[in-house]
């Protein structure tokens, strides 16, 4: 029987969504996921619950953000710890003096930084920069929002449309936090348990490129774990099962899935049959640097989503959710023929 609004809204707000797994990390018995990031539009600011809202609308199964701790130790949904592309900070004469240059992985940035501000400061910036500050001649506020807020917004996702909705934790600079005594992978995953999600078949990734913080992490929660994989990391038979020891899932790029020498004739790589016989599931993962590079071009990327979904990829992670979506249902309804 297929679950109604009112069956949502009874479990929603009670439990975490799941699924049934079949083995250690594939989901059975349905579609592949679509993920997606608050992105934002002309109106909406990236990262703002209206923008989390407009992607779960749109499709996106699991809505994914990136997490760093504030002052007073709360996870907030930035994609970045450095608040000035982001907020209107710059502009906020009462945190002049907190622009600070700290060394982040190796690298001096100079900037305002979410681990300098508290929790209540940082709600008083306006999420977007600048330019979310007016439309129309009236100031409108888009918060930063916290962890336990995502969470909210896919719970509420979830009733609102009958479906489950799910949250991609991203984590990162997880060696410049612990030098701040700032245990991140501690900070989320005491927030998971909390919110109800401590389990492998809870609708919860935790995110990393980093292998010790996702090995951290799977000693304080049972919540899947995804490590992103770059085109020099080894996703050769071997070095998958090796990831096995520390992840659920395997997050590579496109060009590590597909063969993109030929753009008229898109081939899958060995990769993701490498990947399920090691017993890991495969998101694509499309966010982040510009994509389709060349020589393809943004009308290409449709059919190249819909390519990675052909190539069984478990989730495809892309923005915006509409057009991941699409390609999905694109791919889904040729394999049917």
């Amino acid at each position: 029987m297929t679950p109604t609004r009112r069956d949502f809204a009874a479990f929603g707000l009670a439990a975490p969504m799941a699924w049934g797994l079949g083995g250690s990390a594939r989901a059975v018995a349905r579609d592949p996921l679509v993920i997606a990031p608050g992105a934002g539009t002309a109106d909406v600011p990236e990262g703002t619950a209206g923008a989390f809202d407009l992607a779960i609308r749109d499709g996106a199964d699991f809505i994914a953000a990136d997490f760093t701790p504030t002052k007073d130790g709360v996870l907030v949904a930035l994609p970045d710890h450095e608040l000035s592309a982001l907020t209107d900070v710059a502009t906020r004469p009462e945190f002049a003096l907190r622009k600070q240059t700290h060394t982040v992985d190796g690298e001096d940035r100079t900037g305002w930084f979410a681990e300098d501000f508290t929790l209540a400061e940082l709600k008083t910036l306006i999420r977007g920069g600048p330019g979310a500050r007016r439309r129309g001649g009236a100031v409108v506020a888009h918060a930063i929002l916290t962890f336990e807020e995502i969470v909210g917004i896919a719970r509420a996702g979830s009733i609102r449309t009958a479906r489950v909705v799910g949250v991609d934790a991203g984590l990162s600079h997880a060696a410049y936090f612990a030098g701040l005594d700032m245990t991140i992978e501690a900070m989320l995953a005491g927030a998971i348990r909390v919110a109800g999600y401590d389990s492998p078949a809870a609708a919860m990734f935790v995110r990393s490129g980093d292998p010790a913080s996702l090995k951290s992490v799977g000693e304080l929660t049972r919540a899947r774990r995804v490590v992103g994989l770059g085109p020099k990391d080894d996703a050769s038979p071997d070095g998958l099962k090796a990831i096995r020891a520390y992840a659920e899932v395997v997050a590579p790029a496109p060009g590590v899935l597909l063969d993109l020498a030929n753009p008229k004739a898109i081939e899958p790589t060995a990769v993701i049959a490498d990947a399920h016989g090691a017993g890991l599931a495969v998101h694509a993962w499309t966010l982040g640097d510009a994509w389709p590079g060349p020589p393809f071009k943004a009308s290409d990327a449709e059919r190249l989503l819909a390519a990675l979904y052909a190539a069984d990829a478990d989730a495809v992670a892309g923005a915006p959710a509409a057009v991941v979506a699409r390609a999905r249902a694109n791919a889904l309804a040729h394999a049917k023929r």
